[in-house]
């Protein structure tokens, strides 16, 4: 079954997300590995490939899982 997984970030929260990165990709990747991941992004809070200090609001995930 197809999950959509979407997350809303904290206030001031991209220096966590930096920190995290690193392992949130990996887990990407072996979703993607497996076929399993549809579709994955960012949603910035403003309109540009890399909003820079301005961060994000959230992300979003759609995956196939088990349950």
């Amino acid at each position: 079954m197809l999950y959509a997984i979407m997350s809303e970030d904290v206030t001031n929260s991209l220096a966590k997300r930096k920190t995290a990165r690193p392992a949130h990709l990996a887990r990407l990747s072996d979703l993607k590995e497996q076929g399993r991941l549809i579709l994955a992004g960012p949603h910035p809070l403003i309109d540009s490939e890399d909003p820079g200090e301005a961060g994000f609001s959230g992300s979003l995930v759609v995956a196939e899982f088990i349950s």
